[in-house]
């Protein structure tokens, strides 16, 4: 805002006599005089600006009650300040004060003082002048000692003086109305014993100090409800902590814990601990007692058992057993009712398959929400320890680029021929049996034509029993190229699976390769087998390698049911490629199992296992309930490659797929099956004119527009991930998800245009480079921001799916858009308190404001706040579930975008139908997130009305919630309907008037309108509960 925008804005406050002024994050450098016209001004909210003093017409202001000046550049503060009288609340923190004038301490009005991350040395004795206060923030500043005057502050409620080098803490324990202390990372190595006469401290912040044990004094705080204590070096709990009988949430985790006392079993008021990253061996039978318990983090220790009676927990929602060294689990795992996430993920002596455990979250964002039951994860654990058998399958996935030989290979290795044969179109799949030791070990080999496969459809085939090939030859040169670009590929995919490099045709072009190299940047290479398919050179070798890998491999000895084997045999026999869910129950019943619950439960199993894919969750999909991999990949893969289909620009007509696919196998009543399945996968997306017509983005045109001028980096916002590898399907998947933005811009394979509130985007990969660049332009910044948070959030998603993927942000200087500064040092470096940095650029050193680069591409709230905000609560993320009609699927597409910022502000976490993972039960799942939910949308439309299951199931349970308080439910009216007479028509629709979407003339304008109410409900709900959710009592 320049100097004229800013004096207009003013002047018309004044003539309004407006009580309320938000001029925050509006990149004003000074004050006018002119401020001092707002006298009726009771709220000035000058936040995120660079100011570096305020004019001396500020003491006029004398009605105001709330002025916040906080992350600005201020160094003094004027006298004037003084004469705000009526003044309540006072943010200043996140300046440069080095000092505060006399005249501030006449503020004797003052109920809530934030005034940390300063430069502060000394705190006036005159603090005792502010005995109305009842928050005051002082830390981080750099003060060694408190003014006695403190304890003069008997008001005090709250009082943060946290990273400060405080060497005496007398003056607190005067403040018995003292309900929160922050005093986590002060350097503490043990307790400040005054700590101990506060008797009211209800929550208690101690974390990242040096502490080594907690005193026995800690049981005289029995008010506590909130203790944390993480990050320490505490080696022991006394019994005393068991006098904490009102504490809710006890954080220990990352200490030197050994073991923890049975009194722990007395603080019946617990709903969370966390007990990870110590040391424990095992836990006292008491943790049994804890009814209220929901939230238990043991993940990251020793322990080799769990409490036999631990299913005494009833209340358990969360359970993270992670990293220990468990070699059973209790029976009574099976009778908590309410438990929805069980983490058992390395815990090898359990013998689980970690495919059917789900992702890890350490490695993924979308982990959680991809976590298999515990119900599923139990039965097959329990179902093993009766009887079992190990599975000895395994596959071998054959890669490399086209013409290496990889056909040939198979040939010679399985038939032990040589057959010269053209490129493969489409899979082939060989069975192949192995003699591993003493087991004979069953093997698909997958030999893909070309190198799509592993990027679009990688979901489809990839399990932890995957044994690779890597084929090479030195035909064209650039072997060495090529072997770091397909093992850094399976690298990404697939984790630490093996992998076997085959140099072929060595005889006609023999090479070389850095072998001790690779070894060491790839130690799953398991070999280097040179061999030759016309004379058969090397390949007794290749067998050899692959029986002893395969010995090697604990996946492919993962135990089974002994009594599910011989359904799972009678699938793996059938001539079919695909049956329906009933058709799966009757073999089944004809193999004595006869019981539906466990049915259900072997078809989950042979989905995670990879064994059989079953999708009987999704409504469009459930018909073709379990069924042969290999033919959706197949089917799939064709369609990736069909030269016509790339000749249309990606545009496929479901009428047309008989085009595409042999209709022996692909009958046209599942042509829609495996367009669903590609939507499912983020393959493709519907046109939204209801027509059955996809586009395929993987088919996309290559040429891109020319888009210079209109994006030319100056003018734009810019910002770009760089990748050690660039998975060539990762744009096409980015396509998908951001659809909605992309309505009539150009697409083309490795880039589109994006186009949203008046703002325009152009996203591009550049193979060669391994970058995606990102342009922004717009004439609103903070639109421009808004969109470019959306992009990143998509892009962050995508990298979370792919484990190992290796890329950085990158954010270029914007008068210098040739100059990339790296994201994550930059949060470094704000972290570490460093604002400025010099750099070189155009051949001269100059100097960067390391804030102004992060807020140029983030979103407030986005970066770790190091203020008041996040000491020690983290914003809670509050549930919101859509409850829609399919036929309106594509409306939900595009308001699930324009809430994609609240979601990347930590605001809400989403959920609808089309997240239910293969194997889950659909009703069960929708149950289970709409019980769970705090925000739910009713997108309104006709067939909203008319759907059985979302009137009559979700939308009745859905208001009983509201009607108790429980949730708060929201009506989307996006198709005009007559939806006033409805049950849920005397709440406040949206958007505006309740006037559907799709009457609206900009429907940009009508998600923003939803969009910002839905951010007003959540404020709502923050002011309610309080920032991490919990009720302000």
């Amino acid at each position: 805002m320049d100097e004229k925008e800013l004096l207009a804005v003013i002047e018309k406050a004044a003539n309004e006599e407006a009580k309320e002024l938000n001029l925050s994050d509006s990149n004003i450098k000074e004050l006018p005089a002119e401020i001092g016209k707002l006298t009726n001004l009771e709220k000035l909210n000058l936040f995120d600006n660079k100011l570096t003093s305020l004019p001396a017409e500020i003491g006029k202001l004398t009605n105001l009650e709330e002025l916040n000046l906080a992350k600005n550049e201020l160094t003094t503060l004027p006298a004037e300040i003084g004469a705000l009288k009526n003044l309540q609340r006072l943010r200043v923190n996140t300046n440069k004060l080095i000092s505060l004038p006399i005249e501030f301490w006449e503020l004797v009005n003052l109920v809530d003082l934030r005034i940390y991350e300063n430069h502060l040395e000394v705190f006036s004795n005159k603090i005792g002048q502010l005995i109305n206060l009842e928050f005051l923030y002082i830390g981080p500043n750099q003060l060694t000692n408190l003014p006695e005057e403190l304890s003069c502050l008997k008001n005090l409620k709250e009082l943060a003086i946290d990273r400060n080098n405080l060497d005496s803490f007398s003056p607190i324990q005067e403040l018995h109305k003292l309900q929160v202390l922050h005093l986590f990372e002060s350097n503490l190595v043990s307790f400040p014993v005054e700590i101990f006469q506060l008797i009211n401290l209800n929550r208690l912040y101690l974390r990242e100090n040096r502490l080594i044990c907690v005193p026995q004094e800690i049981g005289r705080l029995k008010n506590l409800s909130y203790l944390e204590l993480s990050n320490n070096q505490i080696t022991k709990l006394p019994a005393e902590i068991g006098n904490l009988l009102n504490l809710s949430k006890l954080l220990l985790n990352t200490n030197q814990l050994s073991s923890v006392p049975a009194e722990i079993g007395e603080l019946k008021n617990l709903t969370e601990i966390r007990l990870n990253e110590n040391q424990l061996t095992s836990l006292p039978a008491e943790v049994g007692k804890l009814k209220n318990l929901k939230h238990l983090y043991l993940n990251y220790n020793q322990l080799i058992s769990l409490p036999a009676n631990i299913g005494e927990l009833k209340n358990l929602t969360w359970l993270d057993l992670r990293n220990n060294k468990l070699t059973l689990l209790p029976d009574s795992l099976k009778q908590i009712p309410t438990l929805n996430k069980l983490l058992l993920h390395h815990n090898p002596e359990l013998g689980i398959p970690t495919e059917l455990l789900g992702p890890d979250p350490l490695k993924s964002l979308t982990a959680i929400e991809k976590a298999v039951e515990p119900s599923r994860i139990l039965d097959y654990y329990f179902r093993t320890r009766w009887g079992r058998r190990p599975l000895n399958e395994a596959k071998v996935i054959l890669v490399g680029r086209g013409e290496v030989g990889k056909t040939c290979i198979v040939n010679q290795l399985v038939y032990n021929v040589f057959k010269d044969t053209s490129k493969t179109e489409g899979i082939q799949i060989s069975d192949w049996k192995v003699q591993a030791g003493k087991n004979e070990i069953r093997l698909n080999i997958w030999d893909f034509g070309g190198q799509e496969i592993m990027h679009a459809t990688h979901q489809f085939f990839l399990t932890q029993r995957s044994l690779y090939l890597l084929a090479l030859n030195g035909r064209e040169g650039g072997e060495d190229y090529d072997a770091e670009y397909w093992l850094k590929l399976i690298e990404s995919f697939a984790g630490d699976s093996p992998i076997i490099v085959v140099l072929n045709k060595t005889e006609q072009h023999p090479f070389e390769l850095n072998y001790r190299g690779l070894r060491a940047k790839y130690p799953q290479i398991c070999g280097f087998i040179k061999t030759d398919c016309k004379t058969g050179l090397g390949f007794d070798i290749l067998r050899k390698e692959i029986a002893k890998t395969l010995g090697e491999m604990k996946s492919v000895k993962a135990d089974f049911p002994s009594a599910w084997f011989a359904i799972k045999d009678k699938l793996s026999e059938m001539k079919e490629n695909y049956l329906s869910f009933e058709r799966f129950r009757k073999i089944c019943q004809e193999n004595k199992e006869i019981d539906s619950k466990a049915q259900e439960e072997l078809a989950g199993f042979l989905h995670c296992l990879g064994i059989a894919l079953n999708y009987k969750e999704d409504p469009r999909l459930r018909d073709t309930s379990v069924l042969n991999p290999r033919w959706v990949t197949q089917g799939i893969y064709l369609l990736l490659n069909a030269g016509q289909l790339a000749d249309d620009k990606g545009i496929l007509k479901l009428t047309d797929i008989a085009r595409f696919l042999p209709l022996d196998e692909y009958p046209p009543e599942k042509h829609e099956f495996i367009m669903e399945l590609m939507r499912k996968f983020r393959l493709c997306f519907a046109f939204p004119d209801g027509q059955h017509r996809y586009l395929i983005p993987e088919l996309l045109g290559k040429e891109e527009p020319d888009l210079k001028k209109e994006f030319e980096p100056k003018n734009c916002l810019n910002f770009e991930y760089h990748y050690d590898v660039l998975p060539e399907g990762l744009l096409p998947q980015f396509i998908v998800r951001t659809h909605p933005l992309s309505h009539n811009q150009p697409r083309w394979r490795s880039g589109v245009i994006l186009q949203w509130e008046g703002c325009k985007a152009l996203v591009k990969a550049d193979a060669a480079e391994r970058h995606v660049k990102i342009r922004v332009r717009g004439d609103d910044p903070d639109g421009r921001r808004r969109l470019l948070a959306v992009i990143r959030s998509d892009f962050e998603r995508i990298h979370s799916d792919i484990p190992t993927l290796e890329v950085k942000g990158i954010v270029p200087i914007p008068e210098y858009p040739d100059v990339p500064m790296n994201y994550d040092d930059l949060t470094g470096f704000e972290k570490d308190g460093i604002k400025e940095i010099f750099v070189r650029a155009d051949g001269k050193t100059v100097k960067v404001s390391v804030s102004d680069l992060l807020n140029g591409v983030d979103l407030p709230d986005v970066r770790h706040k190091s203020g008041i905000e996040e000491r020690g609560k983290q914003q809670k993320a509050f549930r919101l579930f859509y409850s829609y009609s399919h036929k309106d699927e594509a409306l939900r597409d595009e308001l699930e975008t324009h809430l994609k910022l609240l979601q990347r502000q930590g605001h809400i976490s989403s959920w609808h139908d089309r997240k239910i993972l293969g194997g889950e039960e659909w009703d069960k799942k929708i149950d289970e997130n709409l019980k769970n939910a705090e925000i739910i949308l009713l997108l309104v439309s006709a067939d909203f009305v008319a759907s059985d299951y979302c009137y009559d199931v979700e939308m009745n349970n859905a208001m009983q919630k509201h009607e108790n308080k429980e949730a708060v439910v929201v009506p989307v009216i996006i198709r005009d309907c007559d939806w006033h007479s409805a049950i849920f028509g005397k709440l406040q629709a949206l958007p505006k008037d309740g006037k559907a979407v799709k009457l609206w003339p900009d429907r940009d304008s009508a998600w923003n309108d939803v969009a910002l109410r839905i951010r007003k409900i959540i404020e709502e709900l923050r002011n309610l509960l309080g920032e991490n959710g919990e009720s302000k009592e």
